[in-house]
């Protein structure tokens, strides 16, 4: 015997393409296609991981998008737009929850 009882029920599953990432499906030259996920900074903090970000006396929490390359090594955030908050130093960049690319619906 089998009883039903009410409950919730969420569906977990990966979005079959982020917003800004339809370009990666196209092959570049020779057939091959970029590299997608996993990514993660030289400062350890992984794209899309919601961040606590400090700036000239202001707090920002937000969503890394990327760092740059260059001298500065900056750490871009994003907010829940993917608007750019700004570009942040590592050291006052502090991490509040690891991207696991999950949608709960």
């Amino acid at each position: 015997m089998v009883d039903i009882t009410p409950c919730i029920f969420r569906v977990i599953t990966r979005p079959a393409y982020f917003r800004r990432a339809l370009h990666f499906d196209n092959a570049e030259k020779g057939g091959i296609r970029k590299r997608k996920g996993g990514t993660i900074t030289p400062f350890n903090l992984r794209y899309g991981d919601k961040v606590l970000a400090k700036k000239a006396g202001f707090t920002y929490i937000g969503w890394v998008g990327g760092f740059t390359d260059a001298k500065t090594k900056n750490i871009s955030v994003y907010d829940h737009n993917w608007k750019r908050l700004g570009q942040f130093s590592p050291k006052k960049v502090q991490l509040i929850r690891r991207s696991n690319k999950l949608c709960v619906i």
